[in-house]
């Protein structure tokens, strides 16, 4: 039996033309995936920050917005794609009632004198999350004085509740928590819940008040 030396070797030829062309496009496809991923995080940042503006009273205040906008840039590429576990609820200023305390940009709550105070925390949450369960955790950051100039973070109250997965009834489910804690001058409060745009704000409140100095 004779082997015809030329059809084998552009036979070979072929095969490996076609292995290289699907390795190719194996490749585009990788990093046009990886391309949309990347423009949809970028949307996401975005709207965060135009929520943020919205709630700008001056001007100055604008600084704020891309601080937590360039954190939170930070934090996506860090995590390298995974679910943000936590956004930062944004406080409504005209449904809000304060008294000697400051609203940040960012959803911070600044405490102007230090003191005992009572916080009580209640988040409704309407949908569930396909990786994340449902939380809602109140921290705290104190910012650098004196010779310590880093921002020390801690967490003061963690709270969860659980929804039905894949039920054609709207279901809701609420994550309650309350505390008493010692807060200082300009140390700042914030909620933090697994995704914002599950949270049902109409039955969602917060409430601080100083106890005593």
């Amino acid at each position: 039996m004779t082997v015809n030396t030329p059809l084998v070797k552009f036979l070979s030829v072929m095969v490996l033309l076609l292995f290289l062309m699907m390795f190719g496009g194996f490749l585009y496809v990788f990093h046009r995936l990886s391309t949309l991923h990347e423009l949809s995080s970028g949307i996401d940042m975005l709207k965060k920050l135009q929520q943020c503006v919205k709630h700008i009273a001056e001007p100055e205040e604008m600084v704020h917005c891309m601080e937590y906008y360039n954190t939170d840039m930070s934090k996506g590429s860090q995590t390298g794609g995974k679910v943000n576990q936590m956004d930062t609820l944004i406080w409504n200023r005209e449904r809000s009632h304060m008294e000697k305390i400051n609203l940040g940009i960012s959803g911070a709550l600044i405490i102007q004198f230090p003191g005992y105070y009572f916080i009580h925390s209640q988040v409704t949450f309407s949908k569930w999350h396909v990786k994340a369960p449902l939380k809602q955790v109140i921290w705290t950051r104190k910012t650098g004085q004196g010779e310590r100039t880093e921002n020390r973070d801690e967490n003061l109250l963690v709270a969860y509740c659980s929804l039905h997965r894949n039920v054609s009834v709207p279901d809701l489910c609420t994550a309650s928590q309350t505390g008493v804690f010692r807060l200082e001058k300009q140390q700042q409060l914030f909620v933090n819940v697994t995704d914002t745009s599950l949270v049902n704000a109409a039955t969602s409140t917060f409430r601080l008040f100083k106890l005593r100095d």
